[in-house]
């Protein structure tokens, strides 16, 4: 055709970094965040997150336009900062980069240094993020973003004892539960992030413009002096893990656990807890059990499952381990992020599957469009969907569930309460996966057993095909005709 081709990317899944940036910077107690680019950056991250979340969200942006965009925006970065000190008032500001300000290469750690330098009696902490839109999905903004909380905010080195927990984008709900497993263990932790109360918050008299809620610099000035960091992901590297920048410059042990989805994962965080000194409590070994007990009631319906499971890569991890373990096929696994190592995770799990479900094949897609996703459904024999809602036209097209329990869910309420850590956690999204399939047995089986045995007579199957055939006529009326 002699035309240049390329690949094109029609409906990502996936957000961009700015979006996990924001995300995490509300589990900072007292933070705002400042978008340095144009207006519509910081619009699209209000409109996804107070959807999301039911929550009341303020993202100021620089609104960098044509002559910001070629004479640099420092102006509008320092108007902006002063803005946002003046309303709100804040301890902390995280200011993200997007693609625009990544794209004129602006030197925003500079342009802080300077705002510092012209107003000496401000004393609020600035983060500088680097986070362009075009560098990565939510999930490396987020981990962009602890990562720079943790090496820009001046840490203490006095051993305490303490257990650092560092977390993906997880529910608010989820968050709490972590909260409480911790204290009820009977350990002392700083979790970072806590978006508990700022993304999920009681209804008061008076409004807070600003989030009270959430890790104060106090807590992360800590965390060089725990005995352990614990980091929920299996994809960070030396470059974007806060625990192995704690490692290396102030030599704190770390741990990098799956997140606590399925009785495996559990069992290995509560491993780790009891060695950091946590104490197993009766109540979670009854939740265990409870758990076992689930797993045994539903495998018969959740082995009728094949899932397509699609989000950020921490999460289609957990995910996967857990379907595995429950007799649920992973016929499809997608993430936006560009990875290479769901392949070397997933080896043992596959092969399991296999075996379970007679040579079921598992596709691994990253980098991935929900139109490569939809075909691969097809081709799969998809008849479940676990993901974020914006799976939903899937699940339409095709007439199958769909189990929201990832970030953006825009199309049910209660986004922020969905829980799928722990082992009630777990129960939840397996129960709603074994539920799944029972729904599509009571409503289809009736229809599929007429497809299958009923036989029709020839008068339907000509009725059906075509013009009715002439009716044969009696032997007595044949007489009656020729005469």
């Amino acid at each position: 055709m002699g035309a240049n081709l390329v690949n094109l990317n029609v409906n990502p899944c996936k957000m961009c970094m700015p979006m996990g940036a924001v995300n995490a910077l509300c589990g900072i107690k007292s933070c705002m965040s400042i978008l340095h680019g144009s207006q519509g950056c910081a619009t699209y991250m209000r409109r996804h997150m107070a959807t999301h979340y039911n929550e009341p969200v303020d993202i100021a942006s620089s609104s960098l336009t044509e002559e910001g965009t070629v004479f640099g925006g420092e102006a509008n970065l320092i108007k902006g900062l002063h803005n946002l000190i003046e309303l709100y008032h804040p301890e902390v500001i995280g200011v993200g980069t997007t693609c625009l300000a990544e794209t004129i290469g602006e030197d925003v750690g500079g342009i802080i240094e300077r705002f510092y330098e012209q107003n000496p009696a401000v004393d609020v902490k600035i983060l500088n993020i680097v986070t362009p839109g075009y560098g990565g999905t939510q999930n490396e903004g987020w981990f962009a973003t602890l990562r720079a909380i943790v090496e820009q905010v001046e840490q203490d080195r006095t051993p305490h004892g303490g257990v650092n927990i560092v977390t993906p984008m997880i529910s608010p709900a989820d968050t709490r539960w972590l909260k409480r497993l911790l204290t009820d263990m009977g350990l002392e932790y700083t979790l970072l992030p806590d978006i508990s109360e700022n993304l999920d918050g009681a209804t008061e008299k008076h409004y807070n413009k600003l989030k009270c809620e959430g890790t104060s610099l106090a807590q992360i000035a800590t965390m060089a002096g725990a005995r352990l960091t614990i980091e929920f992901s299996k994809f960070t590297d030396a470059h974007t893990s806060p625990a192995e920048y704690l490692c290396e410059h102030y030599g704190v042990a770390y741990e990098k656990l799956p997140l606590p989805v399925g009785i495996r994962a559990m069992d290995r965080l509560m491993e780790v807890l009891k060695g950091a000194g946590g104490v197993m409590t009766r109540e979670l070994e009854k939740e265990r059990g409870r758990y076992l007990d689930a797993m045994v009631d539903s495998h018969k319906y959740c082995a009728r499952a094949r899932a397509a499971i699609y989000g950020e890569p921490d999460f289609v991890t957990a995910v996967v381990r857990l379907c595995a373990e429950n007799g649920v096929l992973p016929a499809l696994v997608a993430t936006g992020s560009v990875t290479g190592k769901l392949k070397v995770l997933f080896a043992d799990e596959l092969e399991a599957c296999r075996e379970f479900a007679f040579g079921g094949e598992t596709v691994i897609l990253d980098d991935c469009d929900f139109s490569v996703i939809e075909r691969h459904c097809r081709e799969q024999g998809v008849n479940l969907l676990i993901g974020s809602s914006d799976g939903r036209r899937i699940a339409h097209k095709m007439n199958i569930p769909l189990i929201r329990c990832a970030f953006p869910i825009h199309d049910h309420v209660g986004g922020q309460r969905v829980r799928m850590l722990g082992f009630e956690g777990s129960l939840n999204l397996l129960d709603q996966s074994a539920n799944a399939m029972l729904s599509q047995v009571e409503t289809s089986f009736r229809t599929e057993l007429h497809q299958q045995f009923f036989v029709p007579s020839p008068w339907e199957a000509a009725r059906h095909s075509g013009p009715a055939p002439e009716p044969i006529a009696s032997e007595g009326e044949r007489r009656v005709g020729s005469a």
